[in-house]
Formats: C-alpha cells, sequence, structure tokens
C-alpha cells in the first residue's frame, strides 16, 4: 500500500513523531518546495527468518536519523526527565504503528518478474533508544515458504520518508546474503526517486 497526498493523511504523518517534524519542517520553511522533501531519512537492516532452508519471515529494524531522533526524543519525553522511559518509547511505538500500518510498513515484496510474496505482519512496532538514536522495529510471516531469491522494497511513495538500506542490509553473520541496488520509482507529486531494493540470497534456497 502506498501514502496517499491528501491533506488528511499528511497531517496525520506530521502527527507521526509527536510533533517533532513540526520543528523540522517550520526548519525548512524557507527552503524552496522542490529541496523539502523527506523530511525524515531512516536506515533500515533485515532479519530473514529461516525454517528448513526457506524464508518463513522478516525482522525489519528501522533507525531514524540523528536529526529526527532528537526531535522525537523530546516530543516522548511525557514526564520531563530527560530519558525516554520504557512506557514511553512503548507509547511512541504505538502510535507510529497506528498510522504506518495503513500505509502496509511502506514493504513490499518480489521475487522474479511476475511473483510477489504475501504476507501479514506477526508484530508491529516496537521502539528502543540506542545511545541517541531511536530504532524501531516489526516482523512479518510469508504466507508461503520462500525459496530463491527474495528482492525486498521499504518505499514510501510521499516521500515524507526516505528509506535507505543499512551497508551491510543484514546483520554481521546472518547465513543469509543481502546486496542493494538502487531502483528508480515514482513518487507522488516529488517525481522519479532512486529508492534502494534490497536482494536476498539464502543457502539452500
Amino acid at each position: 500500500m502506498q501514502v496517499c497526498c491528501n491533506k488528511r493523511v499528511f497531517q496525520a504523518t506530521r502527527r507521526w513523531l509527536f510533533g517533532a517534524l513540526l520543528v523540522l519542517t517550520a526548519g525548512l520553511a524557507t527552503v524552496p518546495v522542490a529541496q523539502a522533501h523527506p523530511h525524515a531519512r531512516f536506515s533500515y537492516q533485515l532479519d530473514p527468518v529461516l525454517r528448513d532452508g526457506a524464508v518463513v519471515g522478516l525482522t525489519v529494524r528501522w533507525m531514524l536519523d540523528p536529526l529526527t531522533s532528537l526531535l522525537a526524543l523530546r516530543g516522548i519525553d511525557a514526564n520531563r526527565n530527560g530519558i525516554a522511559d520504557p512506557e514511553e518509547l512503548a507509547a511512541f511505538a504505538r502510535l507510529n504503528d497506528q498510522l504506518v500500518s495503513t500505509q502496509g510498513y511502506f514493504l513490499s515484496l518480489g521475487a522474479g518478474t511476475d511473483t510477489r510474496p504475501g504476507f501479514r505482519v506477526s508484530r508491529g512496532l516496537s521502539a528502543e533508544q540506542s545511545a541517541q538514536r531511536i530504532q524501531l522495529s516489526f516482523e512479518v510471516t510469508l504466507e508461503q515458504p520462500h525459496r530463491g531469491p527474495l528482492t525486498v522494497r521499504l518505499f514510501d511513495a510521499s516521500w515524507y520518508v526516505a528509506l535507505s538500506a543499512d551497508d551491510p542490509p543484514l546483520p554481521a553473520g546472518h547465513a543469509c546474503q543481502g546486496s542493494a541496488a538502487l531502483e528508480t520509482l515514482e513518487t507522488q507529486g516529488w517525481g522519479a526517486q532512486p529508492v534502494p531494493v534490497v536482494r536476498l540470497t539464502c543457502p539452500g534456497t
């Protein structure tokens, strides 16, 4: 599913980071409109789940960029103790989950020209703090175990959030291998943009 650019969704997306991005976008008010997007940049890492040599699921981790993390941490500190407490991070994750779940978590899978493996979200967003960064993660389960190369695309068509694959896109030491290549995709109102697509290959698949 893709983000719709109507006013209601845009306002909801602005509330996504507890108003933190309102500060950021206000700071961008003097920037030409063509340069005003994306407002946030997330890097992501994939952790394929294997069973009997087949991919049966994925854990996806998003790391918010330093500025967005800083603004969000200020926004979620409800008790003003200078710390992102577990309950504050949990509330932050729940709000984000309500919004990105309607967008399919920006996730699509591919396997070959015409094959698009189905999946369901088995665990919604959770949040944790790592140093001064916020990490969000969720888990998906494939409808059928998948053997063979699998392509993973994370793309916000509204171009409000730019998602880029980590280098490497999989955790160190994982049995699977992943490589990212740029693919040009059309955004909603912001032209064609290069988007990383990760190709996964796993032993025995």
